[in-house]
């Protein structure tokens, strides 16, 4: 009896216009979401190969090392191939940051500053659709599953033939649930037949087990919001009534309460600005280059009578005292904006995760999340490639803080070599690894299971007290 109703309640959904029109949509949707995507990486790669090289040509033409080191090196973030289907933040984030001896590096020069249009309109990706377009059709697919055929008089005929509720309702929410997975699962298989044939698209079995994951993620979503109608269906009496309701909630779990998080978060852990931060930073570099003359002095003063009787060896006492004394200097500065930075990290850090929790009452959060996490494209992975940036820049410092002073040329101070690149170190970025994604990932799968378990529970406790008259 089951299957017959399990049946019955695929071919009376697939053969509705509603399923037709979802189908069409999701799979327009989904196909020019995952097109858009490969143009946009395929973009971006070439701008990042073009970018390393020109980066690699403008070291190499830099006059001296002393030049090379105020310049510094370009460090680009390469494209995560998975951005094809899951955009994140990595378009309104930096992707280049400069390293050089005196700053402190930060990432700049995202996709929005090149071309703002692209902060009006946002980017289409999966997320995307199934968060918003897909989630709403689970809602229209379920308003009216109960109470429509209240109102129609089936559910009481249904009854009347000593159908079992508990079968009933049972049979109705997996036929619903498949019904509704079709408009999906159907464009998802064939957009990854497009990510696998797609040339410059090179995906590996870490890739793959990502995107398996991440449509898992998708199922749940919808699972949630597919039980939800179920649940508000069986607890009105006009279906008029359960899709007003529907939609507020709908519209409530989708824009406001990851709003309202943020703001909570925000008035409940304010942090200072980065402005501020920037300023202490450039008020320390100004302290410390006040104090780096009168030392230099100081010390040129009490090797007066050695510059006089041998100049040679003068010479190379006064490079080995300006090599140790510039990175003594840098790496004060580093010592003090990595302590500045830390701070301000620690309470952004603090305020991002109470925004994380509280916007996780919400879906939309726990999927937005879970699928950044997943796709290697949200704040984790591009706060660890700052972080791995800021672990290279005094291995860049000491190797340019050495040639620099090798390079100095008492006898001609004009004539200074042309840089070599070949030993100088190079930034290395490993992403996360699918194993720890995973397993920060695992309280998106957790709490979105739960909310299913929660929702099909009343659902079915309502029904089995629902009066179909």
């Amino acid at each position: 009896m089951l299957l017959n109703i399990i049946r019955k309640e695929i071919l009376e959904n697939i053969t509705s216009p509603k399923f037709v029109f979802t189908f069409l949509l999701c799979t327009i949707l989904i196909l020019l979401s995952v097109y858009t995507g490969i143009n946009n990486y395929r973009a971006e790669l070439r701008e990042y190969n073009a970018a390393v090289s020109l980066n690699t040509k403008n070291l190499e033409s830099q006059p001296s090392y002393g030049a090379l080191a105020g310049f510094g090196t370009k460090v680009n973030k390469p494209p995560q191939v998975l951005s094809t289907i899951i955009t994140g933040i990595q378009e309104a984030v930096g992707r280049q940051a400069t390293v050089n001896i005196a700053y402190d590096p930060s990432l700049v020069e995202s996709k929005y500053d090149s071309n703002p249009v692209f902060a009006i309109f946002g980017e289409l990706d999966m997320t995307l659709i199934v968060k918003i377009v897909l989630s709403l059709f689970a809602i229209l697919f379920t308003y009216d599953a109960i109470v429509g055929e209240k109102e129609r008089g089936t559910l009481k005929l249904s009854l009347s033939n000593r159908v079992p509720r508990d079968q009933l309702i049972l049979g109705k929410a997996v036929g619903g649930f498949i019904s509704l997975l079709l408009p999906l699962i159907v464009p998802l298989l064939m957009s990854l037949i497009i990510l696998f044939i797609y040339p410059d698209i090179s995906l590996y079995g870490e890739d793959w087990m990502r995107i398996g994951l991440i449509f898992v993620l998708f199922l749940l979503y919808l699972s949630v919001f597919f039980t939800l109608g179920l649940f508000i269906s069986s607890r009105t009496s006009r279906s008029s009534s359960s899709l007003f309701i529907l939609l507020f909630i709908w519209v409530t779990f989708i824009f406001i309460i990851p709003k309202v998080a943020v703001m909570a978060a925000g008035q409940i852990n304010p942090i200072p600005s980065m402005h501020e931060v920037t300023a202490q930073k450039d008020a320390f570099l100004q302290e410390i280059q006040g104090s780096a003359r009168p030392r230099l002095m100081e010390w040129i003063k009490k090797n007066e009578r050695l510059q006089k009787e041998n100049k040679k060896e003068w010479q190379e006492k006064y490079r080995k005292f300006l090599e140790d004394f510039q990175q003594d200097l840098i790496a004060q500065i580093d010592a003090r904006n990595a302590e500045l930075v830390e701070e301000y990290q620690a309470k952004r850090s603090k305020q991002e995760m109470l925004a994380f929790n509280l916007s996780r009452v919400s879906p939309a959060s726990v999927l937005t999340f879970g699928a950044m996490r997943l796709g290697k494209t949200g704040i984790h992975e591009h706060e660890r490639f700052l972080n791995s940036i800021k672990t290279y820049k005094p291995i860049f410092t000491k190797w340019a803080n050495t040639k620099m002073m090798q390079s100095i040329n008492f006898s001609d101070p004009a004539n200074q070599p042309k840089p070599d690149i070949g030993d100088m170190p190079r930034h290395e970025f490993r992403p996360e690894s699918l194993r720890d994604s995973f397993a920060q990932a695992i309280p998106d799968f957790a709490i979105m299971i739960l909310m299913i378990i929660i929702f099909f529970i009343l659902t079915f406790v309502s029904f089995l007290r629902y009066d179909v008259r």
